[in-house]
């Protein structure tokens, strides 16, 4: 059974007002940006609506059509990655900026779309050690409840519709408002799941797509926690690897496990600056091990012991993470399941315990429960699509872009045998195998790789 009927897959264009004009961003008046009218609700099209932010970079030589990007995050903007020249260079193949006017969008909940607001110091008080009893893990539901409901009385109405399938929508009046019959795609990370939903509801309206760095949505948070702490674990393993090689590591010539490992003895403590956990450790390990920035690994290692984290200070803070709580449910429901959950994780991380990118632990305990939670992919009828992912991705793990390509009927994996979040532009061999598809729509060979 067809998961949109044609009556459905049509009502974006039908129901969305024309965006009024272009023009000139503010932030590059080479790039123009429109305000789309939008339902809060594609359920309810007659009810409140919103604006949603939209940049387009217009092609730079001749033009050969329109890719749109799903920005990463969640809580990335599509509309800063369009109108800042140096993040499109890194972003896409110079070829794809060249033939085709790229553009982005602010999500919902994000930025300049009815962006997710809370109060700054009801967030602070959730930055807190983990919790070591079922008493201090009930405590942490409390700050979490706290928060969930300041920030939906802050944000609005929107707030209780920010899942990708309303995302999906909201793309699909873009491409109307565009005047695009089909769509030529670019995800990112969070992006990919917005991209698996539009898969399922608009196949017809896909010309190509891309899905880099994939987020994997059809796994529960435990397999997904588990598959990302491998993932960082395999990419920190090559680090050692480099820094045992490389006299440019700082750390070159030491016993780069022992000195994490008393890093996160220390964490358990309570006993590094500012509070850091072992899981906020994880977070400044990994982080630059998906640019992937090896001597920056070395360095945050170097600098923690005189870390220091910013507090809040008054006011509202943007927290889109509640897009990710949108989409996911997190299954830990109590202290016992936690500790289960980081054996785990550390059985399979042993240097980093868990993963940096699993799904929040402010998706607990939301205010709205997850309307869009994870299930297994159903687009049988998508055109054939390119899924794209570093075998050493420390963020979207490798084993969930194996699993999203083998329920995409006629996809392709492509593998980049190299480290980094996001593979579009780590090598000539991506670069060629992007730029050929979006030009005549083939996909190379099943199996394809790209050397690191």
């Amino acid at each position: 059974m067809k998961i949109c009927l044609l009556s459905a897959c049509l009502a974006a264009s039908v129901l969305t007002s024309p965006p009024p004009g272009w023009t000139a961003c503010q932030e590059n008046a080479a790039v123009s940006c429109v305000t789309l009218d939008v339902p809060v609700d594609w359920a309810d099209p007659d009810g409140e609506r919103f604006g949603m932010a939209v940049a387009r970079h217009p092609a730079t030589g001749e033009r050969h059509g329109t890719v749109v990007y799903l920005p990463a995050g969640p809580g990335s903007s599509g509309v800063d990655a369009v109108t800042d020249d140096r993040i499109l260079d890194v972003l896409l193949p110079a070829e794809v900026v060249e033939h085709y006017d790229v553009v982005g969008f602010d999500p919902r909940g994000v930025r300049r779309s009815s962006p997710v607001l809370c109060d700054a110091g009801l967030v602070a008080a959730m930055d807190r050690p983990e919790p070591r009893s079922q008493a201090e893990f009930d405590e942490l539901l409390d700050a979490q409840a706290a928060v969930g409901a300041d920030c939906r009385r802050r944000t609005g109405p929107v707030f209780d519709h920010l899942d990708s399938t309303q995302v999906a929508r909201d793309v699909d009046a873009l491409r109307a408002a565009l005047g695009e019959d089909r769509l030529n795609v670019y995800a990112l990370s969070y992006g990919t799941v917005v991209g698996q939903m539009y898969a399922e509801r608009f196949p017809h309206r896909i010309r190509t797509m891309v899905l880099d760095g994939v987020f994997d949505h059809t796994v529960g948070s435990d397999r997904f926690a588990v598959t990302g702490a491998l993932a960082g674990q395999e990419s920190f393993d090559r680090f050692v690897e480099w820094c045992a090689a490389d006299a440019a590591c700082a750390l070159h010539g030491t016993d780069v496990r022992a000195r994490v490992a008393t890093l996160y003895d220390r964490a358990e403590q309570g006993a590094l600056p500012d509070g850091i956990d072992p899981a906020a450790l994880t977070s400044r390990i990994v982080s630059p091990l998906t640019r992937p920035d090896l001597p920056a690994v070395a360095a945050a290692i170097a600098d923690l012991e005189a870390s220091a984290t910013r507090s809040a200070e008054g006011g509202t803070t943007p927290l889109p993470i509640f897009l990710q709580c949108a989409d996911n449910r997190n299954d830990t429901r109590s202290y016992a399941d936690a500790t289960r959950l980081a054996a785990r994780t550390r059985a399979v991380a042993p240097d980093l315990h868990t993963s940096a990118f699993d799904i929040a632990s402010l998706c607990v305990n939301p205010p709205v429960p997850a309307t869009n939670p994870q299930r297994p992919l159903h687009a049988p009828d998508v055109p054939p699509v390119m899924v794209l992912n570093s075998r050493y991705d420390a963020a979207t793990p490798y084993q969930g872009a194996r699993h999203v390509a083998e329920q995409l009927p006629g996809s392709v994996l492509v593998t980049y045998d190299g480290m980094g979040h996001g593979a579009a532009t780590r090598s000539a061999c991506t670069r060629d195998v992007v730029v050929r598809y979006f030009g005549d729509t083939r996909l190379p060979e099943p199996g394809t790789h790209c050397l690191g």
